[in-house]
């Protein structure tokens, strides 16, 4: 165990290496499925009979969540599909998942997979969303329909949803402030924009646009290297990005906190 940007991780003990096992959360995409006017919600095999939840699946390597979306909704149902909107970003705790939603609307007969034992279809304003992740999210998406179900987590998930909004928008002006060819670290960020933890400003700047005015590349991580993503040139893009501003990287693509790091106090 070595205590990293607040917190305690597992690393590799060895001097030569510099693994550290984040155990960060798995992305997963979830399908608000409208199909006929109506929201499909299905029963996994693996649940108890009466549970039924939305579609949903992990992404696999070289897709977008969009296209995942997409996929897992023709594999598990049969049915073509075209992305209508984002719904958001929600925590899954329990399975250590952060569970990407949108909302699609599908065309076809259904036909299930082997991973699906039995499906439902609701009309909008007879669903109850349930108390998890994927029920705050169709709850939101309900909503934004001008559909208030009577649910306790109601709320709770308005609450947490902007509490995000405005650490995320606090993130962004805390990175806004890091100057020209100077880097901070997910850390730094996190303590001076009252961020819960460095993870929390990894996911507001991967939630940035293509075409946003955060100066988003010069955050990095507390070994001094930009960290690696699972998909895109993001990372490539970074270090160019860096290095045209004079931050010099060695062998291991790592830079001198000392000589680079952005001191707040400046």
């Amino acid at each position: 165990m070595r205590q990293l940007d607040d917190n305690k991780r597992l690393v590799c003990p060895a001097d030569d290496c510099d693994f550290v096992y984040w155990d960060n959360p798995v992305p997963v995409v979830a399908a608000i499925v409208e199909h006929d006017n109506k929201i499909v919600l299905a029963n996994n095999v693996a649940w108890p009979e009466h549970i039924f939840s939305l579609i949903t699946g992990f992404l696999e390597k070289g897709e977008s969540p969009e296209q995942a979306v997409v996929r897992e909704v023709q594999e598990e149902l049969s049915l073509s599909s075209t992305v209508g909107e984002f719904v958001g970003v929600y925590s899954f705790h329990r399975m250590n998942q952060l569970i990407l939603v949108y909302h699609v609307k599908a065309s076809g007969t259904i036909q299930l997979n082997e991973e699906l034992r039995s499906y439902k279809c609701f009309k909008i304003n007879d669903i109850k969303p349930w108390n998890s992740a994927t029920g705050a999210a169709l709850q939101d998406w309900l909503i934004s329909r001008g559909v208030f179900p009577e649910q306790k987590i109601s709320a709770a998930s308005a609450k947490n949803k902007t509490k995000v909004n405005q650490t995320y928008k606090k993130i962004y002006q805390t990175v806004r402030l890091i100057p020209k060819g100077q880097v901070a670290t997910y850390g730094l960020i996190a303590r001076l924009a009252d961020a819960n933890n460095p993870r929390q400003v990894g996911y507001a700047l991967n939630a940035l646009t293509h075409d946003t005015d955060v100066p988003w590349h010069r955050v990095i991580n507390s070994q001094g290297k930009i960290s690696t993503r699972n998909k895109g040139d993001s990372h490539d893009l970074q270090k160019i990005l860096l290095e045209s501003e004079g931050i010099i990287f060695d062998q291991h693509g790592r830079t001198d906190l000392q000589k680079f790091m952005w001191s707040a106090a400046d």
